[in-house]
Order: C-alpha cells, then structure tokens, then sequence
C-alpha cells in the first residue's frame, strides 16, 4: 500500500549520493546550492515535482541564501497549485537577486493571477527594465492593468506585445476585450474574426459571440456562442450568454432550456443562478425566479444584484412592505439597477401611482427593450390613468411586440368591450385563440361579444358560430361557461 512512498524515499537517497558526489566535484565550492538546484531542475523536468520540492528544502539549511532555490520553490508551488507560496518564493528570490531578468516576470503572473494586480504591474515594469521588448512580459503587464481597468493602458501594451510577436495570439485576444469594454467594436471586430478563422478555439469563438451580442447580432451571436461550445461542451459563460440572447430574441424554451444544460452538466455558481433568476423574470415566471435569487445568496451572500431580485418578487405579488423594506437596504447603485428599477415600478404600480409606475417602466424599456411585458403594464397604468389613446396604442404595442402574451388580449378586449368597440373586441380574442386555443377566459369572451354582434346582425351562419363557441367551452369544463341564459336565447333565434 506505502511502496510508493518508499520509492520516494529510495529515490531521495539516491539523490543525496548524487548531491555529495556533485559537491565534491563540483569547481564552485563557496555555492554548493548548485548542485541541488541542478539535481531539482532535472527533477522539474521529469515532474517529479515532490521530490525536487525536497531537495530545495535541504538547500535552505546552508548559510548562503541562494535566489535560485526559491525561484525554483516558487515554480514548483505554481504546478502544484499553491500560488500564495509561490508569490512567497518568488518575491524573497527578487530579494536576493533583483537582477534576474526572468523572476520578475515570474512573480508578475503570479500576482495577476491571485487578483494581486497593483504589485503584478509593477512586477512587470522590473521585468521590462531588465528584459525590455519582451511580448510576454508585455501581455501580463496588460492583464495586471486590465484587472485595474485602467483600459487605456492596457490596451497600450497588447498592442505592444503584438507588434514584438505578431504570432502573440493572446495578446491580440486581450487587446479585443478591451477595445470591446472601450466600445470600439470595428477594431475589435477585425481582431476577433481573424482569430475565429486561423485560431479557432474556445476563447476566441466565445469572444467574438460576445462581440456580436454587444452590437446586437444576436443570430450570429448565438451561432459562435454555440460553436465555443463545440470547442468546450463546459463553458459555462457560454451557456450564460446563450441563455441572454434567448431571451432577447423572445425564445422562451431555448432560454431556460440553456441555463437548465449548464445545471444538468453541474456547472453551478452563484452566477448560472443570478442570470437564471434574470431570464425566469423576463417570462413572468416570477416564482421561479425567486427561488433561483435564493440560489443565488446561497451560494453568495454577497449578491445584493440578487436581494434586488427578492425585493422585485415581493413588489410583483403584492407585498409592498417587504419590497419597500428590502430596497432601503441596499445601496443606490443595486436601487437603480433593472431589477431594482423594475421593483419601484411594480411597487408604484400596487399603490396605484400610475404615473410614477409609467415612467419608471419606460426607463427600463429604453435600457433593457427586451422586457417586453412590461408593456402591457404601462398600457394597465394609462387605462387607470383614464388615458383611451395611450391605453389603447400601448395594448396594440404590447400585441405587436409580446404576441403571444395572452393577458394583453384578455385585458384590451375587457377594455374595449366597456368601450363597446365590439368589431375590435372580436377580432383582438380570435386572434388569442391562436395563441391558446382552449383559454376559457378568452372563450368566454369571444362568446359574450359574439352575442352582442350577433344580434345586430341576425343570420343562421352568426348564429351558429357563436353557439359552437358556447359548446366547445362547455366540452372542455361545463362549469366554466359563464352565459347560459344569452346562449338560450340565440338557440331561440335560431330556431325561428
């Protein structure tokens, strides 16, 4: 069970045999540090990474404190996934040598990746005094100014670090996302179709769908968000995307069915829930959505994005104390965001501020104009308002832009049936029997103004036509027809 820690063992003794020999032998008496580094470099080599970890150990009980030793301790901590020692190792190596033109370099991406990035860049300033031109140390210094959003900056040096390679791939990567965050998207563009074409993979697939999402393609979006995924079947920013663009493209089954693949596939964050919650809301699935918000802050307590989710669901259902107490508790930054904005809406829209209610949803239509069902809320808040134009041009926007929003046919059509626009009223309920075929609501409606018509209009086609509506209403449910005597009476009619 334990033979392979005795050859472990057998081997470090091995080496120390090897050790004594080299420092005999070895013409550099007054550093015999030597003779383990180059015993570890070989062990690196061979990753046996264990074993050369050590041997550099033993070197630190000699008097002469050697910068090799912990470059190399610090190499072996980055393979082995401890960054903190590494950043330990390499920073006490730069100590003892400051001129070694490669450990800077080292330290830098080291510091870049545990989000260090104030002391990354100026690792890499050392690095580019000591080793100046390098397209490497050019692309990290870029990263660590990138992680600070100076973009400017950054930009500067990934462009610097194509021009030392132009085979630098990454670099021109990294000078497209920022050139996206500085919305120069026709430069952008160009970088990210090249790399698409000569180095398809999954990094720059992804991107260029990013791109194409941030100038609206969303078709072409969705094609290279898809083709990232042929490249990696577990990116999970992939199927977050994909999920967005769904939803922008009022494709409810192809959006959830996005974010339920990443969860089928165990790619779970605190993120796949957030933008989950985000879509489910979109569709008016508003229960739903909560429970992923509480997802959410299960997995991040932190998400005050999600405490707006909350804080939306209970202005929705009507528990304005709650939504009120909730948004107070966050910052003006979280109150403002959408899902904080839309919260406010719906809370003005329960305590009947029709007015406020209107004007903060149109604030987020012109953000988010994928929203669309708040269209039909603003069409509610005119009819409160007593306003028959805008009522009436905002349940036709809702139809044109929400089609098969079924409560926007049920509601215009109550609305014109007071209106006694009974022509209009007909046609707006046939046309949300092809949305739902078997909404009784819609149903009983048809039949009601189909009643009213019928009688200015006495023929035996009418007649029976309103009369199958009341028979199909009663196949599906019985109880649920609402108009027996007005049915009575045409079968009268039509019997004369």
């Amino acid at each position: 069970m334990f033979d392979w820690i005795e050859d472990i063992l057998n081997k470090i003794r091995e080496m120390n045999t090897s050790i004594d020999k080299y420092k005999k032998d070895t013409v550099i008496q007054s550093l015999p540090s030597f003779a383990y580094v180059n015993r570890a470099k070989k062990l690196i080599e061979k990753n046996y990474l264990l074993e050369a970890e050590y041997i550099l150990n033993s070197a630190l009980s000699l008097p002469q404190e050697d910068a090799l030793v912990y470059k190399y301790l610090g190499i072996i901590a980055e393979k082995t996934g401890r960054k903190g020692d590494a950043i330990v190792a390499y920073k006490k190596s730069a100590k003892i040598n400051p001129n070694d033109k490669d450990i800077w370099r080292q330290l830098g991406f080291a510091l870049v990746s545990s989000n260090q990035a104030e002391e990354a860049a100026e690792s890499f300033e050392n690095a580019n005094k000591l080793s100046p031109m390098n397209t490497d140390v050019y692309t990290g210094w870029g990263m660590a100014l990138l992680k600070l959003k100076k973009y400017n900056e950054a930009h500067e040096k990934f462009m610097g670090a194509s021009k030392i390679d132009k085979y630098n791939f990454m670099a021109m990567l990294l000078s497209a996302i920022v050139e996206m965050k500085l919305k120069q998207y026709d430069d952008a563009e160009m970088k990210l179709k090249f790399l698409a074409s000569v180095s398809p993979n999954e990094s720059n697939t992804y991107e260029y769908a990013h791109l194409k999402y941030l100038t609206n393609d969303y078709e072409s979006a969705v094609h290279y968000a898809k083709k990232a995924l042929t490249y990696n079947p577990n990116m999970l920013p992939a199927y977050v995307l994909l999920g967005e663009l769904y939803y922008r493209l009022n494709d409810e089954v192809n959006s959830l069915a996005a974010y339920n693949q990443a969860f089928q596939k165990e790619l779970i964050n605190d993120n796949l829930y957030f933008e989950w919650g985000v879509a489910l809301q979109v569709f008016e699935k508003y229960d739903e959505a909560n429970e992923k918000f509480h997802k959410t802050l299960e997995c991040n307590p932190m998400r005050n994005d999600a405490k707006a989710g909350l804080a939306l669901y209970s202005a929705v259902t009507g528990d304005i104390d709650g939504a009120d107490g909730m948004l107070k508790s966050l910052d003006s930054e979280y109150v403002n965001s959408y899902l904080g904005t839309k919260a406010r809406g719906f809370l003005a829209f329960n305590r009947g501020e029709y007015s406020l209610a209107v004007e903060l949803f149109k604030e987020i239509l012109n953000q988010n104009s994928f929203d669309r069902s708040l269209v039909y809320y603003i069409a509610k808040s005119y009819q409160a308002l007593g306003n028959d134009v805008l009522t009436k041009e905002y349940y036709e926007k809702s139809l044109k832009e929400n089609p098969s929003h079924i409560l926007s046919y049920i509601d215009f059509a109550k609305y014109l049936l007071i209106k006694q626009d009974y022509a209009n009223c007909q046609r707006k309920l046939r046309r949300a029997l092809k949305v739902d075929e078997n909404n009784l609501e819609v149903l009983n409606l048809l039949f009601y103004v189909s009643y009213i018509l019928v009688k200015d209009n006495v023929c035996e086609y009418n007649l029976k036509e309103t009369l199958d509506i009341a028979d199909k209403i009663i196949s599906l449910n019985s109880e649920a027809f609402k108009y027996p005597n007005e049915k009575d009476e045409l079968s009268d009619l039509l019997k004369k």
